[in-house]
């Protein structure tokens, strides 16, 4: 264990919720590979394919908020569950789309999927470093980016894999990969206080009087309200917030623009473009593993600045690098390289996030993180969209790198490279009002 820091892994409950994370993530790449192969099987349109991506992104945009107020405010273990057996009955209604006719279904089912996918991610990642001790958040962060990378490695193949079986296939072997996960949150019994956290809990329960959902609402208004505040707060959390949005653009241009420029740059054939995608995986594991085995010995601010710096190097080699006319090996080595410093950037945001935010605020900054993430990318896919024929992929391809090396030069100059950790940001004090006990770890 010593090469994936034993000394985490050694938590039981952590371990145990680290396998789920990775069941998860494995089913969400699975769905997001093999969904878009039917929807063009079954309406032959690039239209209705593409609606599909915007179905699956548009909920981590609106939802995220309230993903952010259920995790500090309920048990976060028994909100996990209650995702993933939700999730297990969605997916299992994929069994009675068998036609070009049935396709709502399917669109309501990514829908509501991916609403609940949020609410379980946000869940897990304010959850995982309360099961550990307060030396070894920066660690959490780091094994999370390889539970990710692995999920997106193994759920991209699977999703290859059983497009062949059809649609009845995927839904059973997500359902039973989703009730497999389910069970294992079921086993995690965290602390009623968090014994490794000394953080107090700054949140104030919530008053017994709001009990209609108006005033469920005003409550989650404000307690959100409450969470954007501390962010906007401090320095360090808004210089991340800022440099998190401006690699999302960048990724969004990617998204796009990435099979047009090996299809049309590089000639590639529709074998080389699936090839040079699936080997973005194996850099993001090769970090997760080498960020897994220094544990707490590298800190998120290092991360974040030389992630980034890093990349748009990377990025911008990569998108000009066809005017020397170099064959598909290089790309193949380039793409998994890049996948280290985007691994690495990610593990400082989770990082700075865990570090910098009290243990009851940090789902809502973890919603705030995805809500800034999703909408960004969705920025950058429309740009692309809109740009892409007229200007052409390479160009901004290359504002994407810019946008990385603007992301990695704020934190340099906001935040700083040493390698220390973070400390909490104290949030103002407020009047306690009547209460009603939530438990929420």
């Amino acid at each position: 264990m010593t090469k994936l820091d034993g000394s985490l892994l050694r938590h039981r409950h952590f371990r145990t919720l680290w396998i789920a994370g990775f069941l998860e993530d494995t089913i969400d790449w699975m769905l997001i590979t093999a969904i878009p192969i039917f929807v063009y099987r079954m309406s032959g349109s690039a239209f209705v394919t593409s609606v599909a991506f915007l179905v699956e992104l548009l909920p981590g945009v609106l939802v995220s908020p309230l993903a952010g107020v259920a995790a500090d405010r309920f048990d976060r273990r028994r909100l996990l569950l209650g995702c993933a057996l939700v999730q297990a009955t969605l997916v299992s209604l994929l069994l009675l789309v068998t036609s070009h006719d049935m396709l709502w279904l399917l669109y309501g089912v990514i829908a509501a999927r991916a609403t609940c996918a949020q609410f379980l991610l946000t869940a897990k990642n304010a959850l995982l470093p309360t099961l550990v001790g307060p030396d070894q958040g920066a660690a959490a962060s780091n094994l999370v980016v390889l539970n990710s990378n692995l999920g997106r490695l193994v759920g991209s193949f699977l999703g290859g894999a059983v497009v062949a079986g059809g649609l009845v296939v995927v839904a059973v072997a997500s359902a039973a990969l989703l009730l497999l996960a389910a069970a294992l949150i079921s086993r995690i019994r965290p602390p009623a206080v968090t014994a490794h956290d000394p953080a107090p809990a700054v949140n104030p329960p919530h008053p017994r009087g709001e009990n209609t959902p108006e005033s469920w609402w005003r409550a989650s208004v404000r307690e959100w309200r409450e969470g954007v505040s501390l962010l906007l707060g401090d320095r360090r959390l808004r210089a991340t917030f800022a440099s998190m949005a401006l690699c999302a653009v960048g990724q969004g241009l990617f998204a796009v623009l990435f099979v047009i420029f090996v299809a049309r740059t590089l000639n590639g054939s529709d074998a080389e473009i699936g090839l040079l995608r699936s080997v973005q995986g194996i850099g993001g594991i090769a970090g997760g593993l080498a960020l897994g085995a220094l544990g707490n010995r590298l800190q998120p601010k290092p991360l974040l600045t030389w992630g980034a710096l890093s990349f748009a190097v990377l990025a911008a080699i990569i998108w000009n690098a066809p005017m020397l006319a170099l064959g598909i090996g290089f790309y193949i080595g380039m793409f998994i390289v890049v996948g280290l410093p985007g691994g690495a950037y990610y593990s400082g945001v989770l990082g700075m996030i865990q570090q910098c935010v009290p243990p009851d605020y940090r789902g809502r900054a973890l919603g705030s993180f995805y809500m800034t993430f999703n909408g960004a990318q969705a920025l950058g896919m429309a740009a692309a969209g809109i740009l892409g024929d007229l200007i052409g992929p390479v160009p901004l391809l290359n504002v994407q790198a810019a946008f990385y090396l603007a992301a990695g030069l704020l934190t340099l100059m906001v935040v700083g490279a040493r390698n220390t950790p973070e400390e909490h940001v104290i949030p103002a004090p407020r009047t306690p009002e009547p209460t009603a006990r939530y438990d929420r770890q």
